[in-house]
């Protein structure tokens, strides 16, 4: 019991009822709400869910799955065996190499192949070309050998209907050869789900040193753009020199080495290879060297296979006659030659994530390095193809496309370089958006916000932490930004609001609009917001307890609203519409990871003056989102993409949505309609929303709805902001009914702060059990909170009297 003075009034906040586990109870609020666990007294219903609900601007942990995604064609499904086992190809012959059917692969419906060719001409040099069986041959390579040496190169191809692929020695001389299969697509939706691919800009994962005739592992998640979880597959560029023969085998550290190859090296040759690495259920490959001498390899990132439970749905890899994109082109020396694959060769001209490319370099003079990165961005250090001098080489990897749909070769020398450059796939993003187009990977770059002033009465954003080990409830969460830029971040007892804690959290920037404020996976608390420079940047606390935090970052978000952020599976999800209008996602790709990067939704229209709100529901998280013309909208996200779009209103809207979750996920929204009443809409047990919207009582309002589902009654309950300048509230007759109490002031008569903001009611557990409150801030940043004193379910139609008090300020500016 806490216990206080105000007005020559003595106050008791009282905390009542217990926290009954398994017991769930959601609600929402576009800018402040919290959900949290309990148990819903005399008669309610409990929510089949083990987690708690994200609002817009507060996610908790939920541990409900989302379904994994459906099979599809072009899913990628991995398999590892030979296919030609050191045949000799004549000059100029044909041979059929037979994939369906062999290395575990399905004897018929196959789409593409993942092909390691390994060759060595037995009297000169020359090249080899791969091409789906039954088309015309190309005018293209598929790999340059030379003689007396293996070349590798890894290559995606597709299939012919006969499940066949066709290999044409296009040269003077004979070679001998090996071809193993890496992996495959399927032309139709399988029995099975299987993998996505993800693009990445190139990055180095890092250098292996392997031991004379002994294996090494490598760890490859949690690197350079790869997740920390989610991940079947790394697709890597391996490349090594050494002035010994020997070879290299990549394989997942819980399997036993296979009988082939992925890299032969030798010769004081800098030399590389694609490889598919598939790891293990820590992350790791093995690497095996068969030379006599160590051998220090570098490995270096070019997208990676998710797995279908994975947090974001990657690509489907789409097979095309190889085409030539570039012939004979000069790239100067430390130049940059650049490509647009998009419409060409069967690529469709948006949709695409990026595409699998064969490089072929010649060199007269000297050594060096090509890199290929999306157009738009600076080369990592890394190596794509090499080249030396006399020597023709070729070397295929995944390109993803740059923000223009185009792709960068750099040079890496001090002497020019002869290319050219043919595609053999490309990926395809997955269906998104309300007309169910998919949009392009990396959109063209987005405007630049202007920069932007304080706003000094948003919301304040409030959410109940999880317990620190031996504690008993966790900790209430708050944060607002001010009118001068300073984010402020509080921390309170649940049972002793009194004692919280306000903390500067702001940094050297500024900031503006409500902060989100999200639980990770493991507890940490992150926090998100806009930065005076338009951008969205996140901080992240380094340890939960005791609470300290770490920098913060610039995740790159030009955004037009504010942004808000909600839990999905174990990882979070921020959500912003941009100066465009256009619907946006920033997710972690695995549990606790950094973000990443923004993803284009492929909804456009929206407004930016309202953040986008997200309630988890049983299959994603359910959207709702005000367009340009006042109209509210609603779709469902699920692992990076939107679906089941529906209008709910006409145009003329303005303001906030509250949502509150009942059993089975059915949701109530709230908003402000454009006669300032406060009107809703339920969904049904189909998950349809009503056609009609209905007003709840005669209240014109002046601000955005906030509403909670009570735990002491099990009824919804709303707050607003009356023109008059006092908080109003309302509540179910019955439990579920959608019949509401008449409004009444909700601020005691002895009370007479003006709320400056609008309200934000959340649901909490204190020793004594849940219960809820509300608080809003006045024109001095000064915090005030209210709770029910008496509120059960026996009230059917008494409207519950509200105490209330002043929290402690935060520290005064500097």
């Amino acid at each position: 019991m806490i216990m206080w003075r105000m007005s020559g009034w003595r106050r008791d906040l009282r905390l009542r009822g217990g926290l009954t586990k398994g017991r769930v109870v959601r609600s929402c609020s576009i800018r402040g709400c919290i959900a949290v666990f309990f148990a819903v007294v005399l008669g309610v219903g409990v929510i089949p869910l083990a987690g708690r609900p994200s609002p817009a601007s507060a996610a908790k942990s939920q541990t409900s799955a989302v379904p994994k995604i459906t099979p599809e064609a072009g899913q990628w499904f991995m398999a590892r065996g030979g296919l030609l086992d050191g045949p000799v190809i004549d000059a100029g012959a044909t041979v059929k190499v037979k994939i369906a059917g062999k290395a575990g692969i399905p004897a018929s419906g196959v789409a593409s192949v993942a092909m390691n060719i390994a060759a060595s001409g037995r009297t000169g040099t020359g090249q080899l070309i791969a091409y789906p069986s039954g088309v015309v041959m190309p005018d293209t390579t598929t790999i340059r050998y030379r003689q007396y040496f293996y070349s590798q190169n890894l290559v995606f191809v597709g299939v012919g209907s006969d499940g066949n692929v066709t290999l044409t020695n296009d040269s003077s001389s004979a070679v001998r050869i090996y071809v193993d299969a890496h992996g495959y697509s399927l032309s139709a939706p399988g029995a099975q789900v299987g993998a996505t691919f993800v693009p990445v800009k190139p990055e180095r994962i890092g250098q292996v040193d392997v031991p004379a005739n002994g294996t090494a592992e490598a760890a490859l998640l949690g690197k350079a753009g790869v997740p920390s979880a989610g991940v079947s597959g790394v697709l890597f560029t391996l490349s090594g020199s050494s002035d010994v023969d020997g070879k290299l085998t990549v394989f997942s550290a819980e399997e036993s080495m296979p009988n082939d190859t992925n890299l032969d090296y030798g010769q004081n040759l800098l030399v590389q290879n694609q490889v598919i690495g598939r790891v293990d259920e820590s992350g790791k490959i093995k690497m095996a060297n068969t030379g006599s001498k160590p051998i220090k390899a570098s490995l270096d990132v070019a997208g990676y296979f998710a797995k279908p439970e994975a947090a974001v749905k990657g690509s489907t890899v789409q097979p095309i006659t190889p085409t030539r994109l570039v012939n004979d082109v000069t790239v100067p020396a430390n130049g940059t030659y650049t490509i647009a694959p998009l419409g060409q060769g069967g690529v469709p001209a948006s949709g695409v994530s990026g595409v699998y490319l064969n490089v072929t370099n010649y060199h007269r003079t000297g050594n060096g390095v090509l890199r290929v990165h999306p157009s738009g961005t600076t080369a990592s250090e890394t190596h794509a193809v090499t080249f030396q001098q006399t020597w023709t080489y070729s070397g295929a990897l995944p390109a993803k496309l740059g923000a223009d749909g185009k792709i960068a070769i750099s040079n890496a020398s001090s002497s020019p370089v002869r290319i050219w450059v043919d595609q053999f796939a490309y990926f395809k993003t997955p269906a998104t958006g309300c007309t169910g187009a998919a949009p392009a990977a990396d959109p063209a770059p987005r405007v630049k916000v202007a920069a932007a002033v304080p706003e000094p009465h948003n919301p304040t954003t409030v959410f109940q932490a999880s317990a620190v080990a031996g504690g008993s409830t966790g900790v209430l969460q708050l944060a607002y930004t001010d009118g001068i830029g300073r984010l402020m971040h509080g921390s309170a007892d649940p049972s002793a609001l009194g004692s919280i804690q306000w903390t500067p959290i702001h940094g050297q920037e500024g900031y503006y609009g409500q902060p989100a404020l999200g639980e990770q996976a493991d507890g940490r608390l992150n926090v998100l917001a806009h930065n005076l420079d338009g951008d969205v940047w996140s901080r992240t606390q380094v340890t939960k307890d005791p609470a300290a935090w770490g920098d913060w970052v610039d995740v790159n978000g030009p955004m037009g609203s504010t942004v808000t952020v909600a839990r999905h599976d174990d990882t979070l999800v921020a959500f912003a519409a941009d100066a465009a209008g256009t619907l946006r996602a920033l997710p972690q790709y695995a549990a606790n990871d950094p973000y990443q990067n923004w993803i284009d939704l492929g909804v456009t229209g929206l407004s930016a003056d309202t953040a986008p709100l997200a309630v988890p529901v049983a299959n994603g998280l359910r959207l709702f989102f005000l367009d340009a013309s006042g109209t509210w909208r609603t779709a469902l996200y699920a692992r990076g993409t939107v679906s089941d779009c529906a209008t709910l209103s006409g145009p003329g809207h303005s303001g906030n949505a509250s949502v509150v979750t009942y059993p089975g996920s059915r949701l109530r929204i709230f908003v402000r309609n454009p006669d300032g009443h406060i009107v809703t809409k339920a969904q049904d047990a189909s998950g349809n929303f009503q056609a009609t919207w209905n007003q709840v009582g005669d209240l014109v309002a002046a601000g955005s709805p906030s509403a909670v589902l009570s735990p002491g009654s099990g009824k919804t309950e709303i707050v607003v902001r009356g023109t008059d300048d006092r908080i109003h509230s309302t509540g179910e007759t019955v439990q579920g009914s959608g019949q509401w109490r008449a409004w009444v002031d909700a601020q005691p008569d002895y009370d007479t702060s003006v709320p400056a903001t609008d309200p934000t009611a959340f649901t909490y557990s204190a020793t004594n059990g849940p219960t809820w409150s509300y608080l809003f801030r006045t024109v001095n940043q000064q915090t005030r909170l209210y709770w029910p004193e008496e509120e059960t379910a026996r009230l059917a139609s008494k409207s519950p009297e509200f105490g209330s008090r002043a929290l402690p300020k935060p520290p005064a500016a500097r």
